[in-house]
């Protein structure tokens, strides 16, 4: 499936299901899954397409962490699902070692990031990075799949 298709037919989806109900773990686990492929997704579709683009680039694993070293929400992203996937990570440097990482409660009044958050008194899915440093994942999804649109028309995709 080229790029685009997966994204009109799988990540649109799951994203918009996660819009619907945000404090959903089930759809946000999805989306983040969808999101996180369709970086896979783009890497294959270049190999063909743009292989200068991806030429020192061994392989979809290797183009997430290239797409992390450039966009700080894409790299929080990729380590949720990679810690979805692994529950427990023990190589490297994640933000998110631990999927229980992720959860679905209310915060408190101006304790996220500012025009993040809908209502502190609502549930909604949170990654806690550390101790006092949570973010939405709302925030995290939207953020990661914009650069990779973004990507996408760059590389013509």
């Amino acid at each position: 499936m080229r790029p685009r298709e997966f994204l009109e037919t799988i990540v649109r989806p799951n994203v918009g299901d996660f819009h619907a109900d945000f404090a959903d773990l089930r759809r946000a686990y999805n989306a983040i899954s969808a999101v996180d492929a369709l970086a896979a997704h783009l890497y294959v579709w270049a190999t063909t397409n743009a292989p200068l683009v991806v030429a020192s680039i061994k392989d979809d694993t290797h183009y997430r962490a290239n797409l992390a070293a450039r966009n700080p929400e894409f790299a929080l992203l990729r380590d949720i699902a990679k810690a979805q996937k692994h529950v427990h990570l023990t190589q490297g440097n994640p933000q998110v070692t631990r999927a229980e990482q992720v959860t679905s409660r209310a915060t408190g009044l101006g304790q996220g990031r500012l025009g993040e958050d809908r209502l502190s008194a609502t549930a909604q899915v949170v990654v806690d990075i550390a101790p006092d440093n949570f973010s939405y994942v709302e925030s995290i999804i939207d953020d990661s799949l914009a650069f990779l649109e973004a990507e996408m028309a760059v590389l013509g995709a």
